[in-house]
């Protein structure tokens, strides 16, 4: 009897007309109850018609800094065409009298969100059920249904579409914070001050990429950065998706990068005591941090999407920074051609960016006459497709002059695109041994752009004298 009785309850509509018209009547006889409340709910929350309708008239009184009562309230529906299909000012009135003060309302209100997420699961699980009696897919099945629970996981009580002025409200609280502490910072601090400093840290929703030729050291420079997130906060949770490296090479070089010491004592076991200890150590600092890697090769943007969605669902938490190594290795199958391929690729990293709400960092090869010419890279020389610059809030390259020596050399960082601030160059060490990008001068890059223009004057007098030789 008891389970009989259980599932009876399970089985009713979700909804409580009475909650809502006692809301909706609290709104319209106390001031504080609507400037407590009104900004948690949303249409949504109310299961008949006549109440969203009316509901959305307080929601735009509100905004419009307008007073919330039986006039103002019947005015702003009858305006919107709204005040017949809601019983006219009878039901309304009805409302405001009917509940006598507007004590409760906070807990009404908390009944109306349960309610109305309990309606937006019902919504999603009929989604999902059509969808798998339709489909001929069983992985964009589950796709589809991770992508639905997700969007109900994520749901807070808002419409997709928000006013302005409601997202100024929250850029200028951001603001205010930021005025009183200086010192924080806007986005996700790397753990290189420069490139802090420049990017005002890792931005939410952005789409970051690091491109360089091969060797230069842009799967080191990603991996700095999420150990260095790691070191500073171990909660912080970073994925890392590799195509092209096993993870134990991957985690070999954290520990090298994390200890100092040198990759080829590692591979020939030519190890003191001490430096065991320091394995130990950061073995220990990787098992705090919540850094996590993928080495699926092969990988569609559908199915790192469809991951990251399974990681925030299994562990009810949201993800700080995703790493992809890299764009060119992964497929999108259906294109005519590989500049619609990776078209879609970098499209769809945008897109996870914005869905999941976090930085991605995507590193990208250069095109070949990128590798083979002498001059730093530009926006142009983004292999395969020109819609990565297109798609990219930041594009980034690593840059080498040649003739340095491989194990220790200086590497320009190059902000060639930044949406939303300031381009320039910043000066590294690179210590290849150990995986280890070390921040250095600005002023050290001079020697850089001056080698260039020797290199070029030389090679324009050569030309000359070849040119002369020839006639």
């Amino acid at each position: 009897m008891a389970r009989e009785k259980d599932k009876k309850k399970v089985r009713t509509y979700p909804a409580n007309t009475e909650a809502e018209r006692s809301v909706l009547g609290a709104f319209m006889i106390d001031p504080s109850a609507v400037n407590e409340n009104i900004s948690q709910l949303s249409a949504d929350d109310f299961s008949t018609a006549p109440n969203k309708a009316i509901f959305e008239a307080m929601r735009d009184l509100f905004t419009e800094s307008h007073p919330i009562d039986l006039v103002s309230v019947a005015d702003k529906m009858r305006l919107k065409g709204t005040l017949a299909d809601a019983g006219d000012v009878p039901y309304i009135s009805g409302i405001a009298s009917s509940i006598p003060s507007a004590a409760g309302c906070k807990y009404y209100v908390e009944i109306l969100k349960r309610d109305g997420l309990l309606r937006k699961l019902l919504e999603a699980s009929k989604d999902i059920s059509e969808d798998v009696y339709t489909s001929e897919d069983g992985n964009e099945s589950l796709s589809y249904a991770q992508q639905r629970i997700l969007q109900v996981t994520q749901a807070t009580g808002q419409s997709s579409l928000v006013r302005a002025g409601a997202v100024a409200d929250e850029v200028i609280r951001e603001i205010e914070e930021h005025h009183a502490n200086p010192d924080s910072a806007v986005g996700l601090l790397t753990g290189f001050s420069n490139v802090d400093h420049i990017l005002h840290g890792l931005q939410r929703s952005d789409l970051m990429i690091l491109a360089a030729r091969p060797g230069v050291g842009k799967t080191a420079f990603a991996l700095n950065i999420a150990t260095n997130i790691a070191r500073r906060d171990p909660e912080k949770n970073i994925l890392i998706f590799t195509l092209e490296m096993a993870n134990g090479q991957l985690v070999r070089r954290m520990l090298c990068s994390l200890t100092g010491i040198e990759n080829d004592s590692i591979s020939r076991s030519n190890l003191e005591m001490q430096e065991f200890v320091k394995l130990n150590q950061a073995r220990q600092a990787l098992w705090k941090s919540h850094i996590y890697i993928d080495q699926t090769a092969m990988q569609t943007p559908g199915d790192i999407l469809a991951k990251c969605r399974r990681f925030m669902i299994e562990n009810n938490t949201d993800i700080d920074l995703i790493i992809i190594d890299y764009m060119q290795l992964m497929s999108c199958p259906g294109k005519e051609s590989r500049q619609q391929e990776v078209a879609e690729i970098s499209r769809s990293m945008k897109l996870l960016a914005k869905e999941i709400n976090v930085p991605v960092i995507v590193l990208s090869q250069l095109s070949r006459n990128a590798e083979m010419k002498s001059e730093k890279p530009q926006l142009h020389d983004l292999r395969d497709s020109g819609s990565i610059e297109q798609d990219a809030d930041i594009v980034t390259f690593l840059y080498k002059e040649k003739g340095q020596d491989e194990d220790n050399t200086l590497i320009e960082f190059i902000v060639a695109k930044f949406r939303n601030g300031k381009t320039g160059s910043l000066a590294f060490e690179w210590h290849g041994s150990t995986f280890r990008f070390v921040p250095t001068e600005n002023e050290r890059l001079q020697h850089i752009k001056k080698a260039q223009v020797k290199s070029a004057d030389g090679g324009e007098k050569k030309g000359e004298d070849e040119g002369g030789g020839e006639a």
